[in-house]
């Protein structure tokens, strides 16, 4: 049976939904500047701690459709931050490293995304941070259960 949704619970959705809308926003400026888009930092930030992925598990990391990565990767590889190589087991498939430029890039936008982030749990107390983290991976499970 469903449950009826509490003032509390759609409160603390809206306010979740909020402070969400507000960092992307803010990193979304803080990204403009470099001339980056938010999507741009998913695919360099992974790229460089994961480098080597192959374009499929590229956009499964980034939450990005196939065809949305694949548009992504043509205008990185265009800029030169990005190259494909060819899997040495499996031709089909290219694998994903960034450029030197692309690395300088990438390490510049996670500056900017760690900045932001810091900027938005300060004052934040670790306790309270680990409640947060939990409430949100417990949230998290549960709208994957809806998948």
């Amino acid at each position: 049976m469903k449950q009826p949704s509490s003032p509390h619970g759609t409160q603390a959705w809206l306010a979740t939904v909020r402070a969400y809308n507000l960092c992307e926003a803010v990193v979304s400026k803080r990204l403009a500047e470099i001339h980056l888009r938010v999507g741009d930092l998913e695919v360099l930030a992974t790229l460089a701690t994961r480098p080597g992925l192959s374009q499929r598990e590229l956009a499964a990391r980034c939450f990005i459709t196939k065809s949305g990565v694949s548009m992504l990767l043509s205008q990185m590889e265009e800029r030169g931050l990005v190259m494909r190589d060819t899997d040495a087991d499996d031709a089909r498939t290219k694998r994903l490293t960034l450029t030197a430029a692309g690395m300088a890039l990438a390490q510049q936008a996670m500056k900017i995304q760690a900045e932001v982030v810091h900027a938005m749990v300060a004052g934040t107390s670790e306790a309270e941070l680990a409640t947060i983290t939990r409430v949100m991976e417990r949230v998290s499970s549960q709208l994957e259960a809806l998948l």
